[in-house]
């Protein structure tokens, strides 16, 4: 495609997490294709699809996946990725039925804080969830799942991302 002016400004290739360095920042890196192997139906990762890597002036940061299975996000981890950071997030949930907005097909659940304040929320219907800056976050379940559920996170920051894990045991 020619370059234009605003072109620059156009993301077209979603970036993937590529893992944290030494100090806990994470890294995105853009994959040689954007098709998800047909090995992975239980979610397609966090895909970001804009942020200031690519255009500079932005000032916030976009991720997005589907989940296409009962699935737990960031499994790996023996805390289920539990940590807090110090900037804000902002989780979205949507359903894919466009007949009905409404319908997630899936159940989600989604724990919020540490200690004596940690609390579990669940969710079936499309929603978003806020998670103010400081506040630990993680695991997240999905179950049930009868439908694809498009997830998106928005960051409302630009720059480095530090992620401090937080204990779920």
């Amino acid at each position: 495609m020619a370059e234009t002016k605003y072109e620059k400004y156009v993301i077209r290739k979603p970036a993937i997490i590529a893992g944290r360095d030494s100090e806990g920042r994470v890294k995105f890196k853009v994959p040689d294709t954007v098709r998800i192997p047909p090995d992975n139906e239980m979610t397609t990762g966090p895909r970001l699809i804009f942020s200031n890597d690519v255009v500079r002036e932005a000032t916030v940061k976009i991720e997005y996946g589907f989940v296409m299975r009962d699935t737990t996000l960031l499994y790996t981890s023996p805390n289920y990725g539990a940590h807090k950071h110090d900037y804000a997030e902002i989780f979205l949930f949507l359903g894919t039925n466009p007949c009905d907005t409404n319908y997630l097909g899936a159940e989600g659940e989604f724990w919020l804080g540490e200690g004596d304040d940690l609390e579990k929320i669940r969710f079936d219907t499309s929603c978003s969830i806020y998670v103010p800056a400081g506040v630990a976050h993680f695991p997240l379940f999905f179950r049930n799942v009868k439908s694809p559920v498009m997830m998106g996170v928005v960051l409302p920051i630009a720059g480095e991302f530090k992620l401090v894990p937080v204990s779920r045991s």
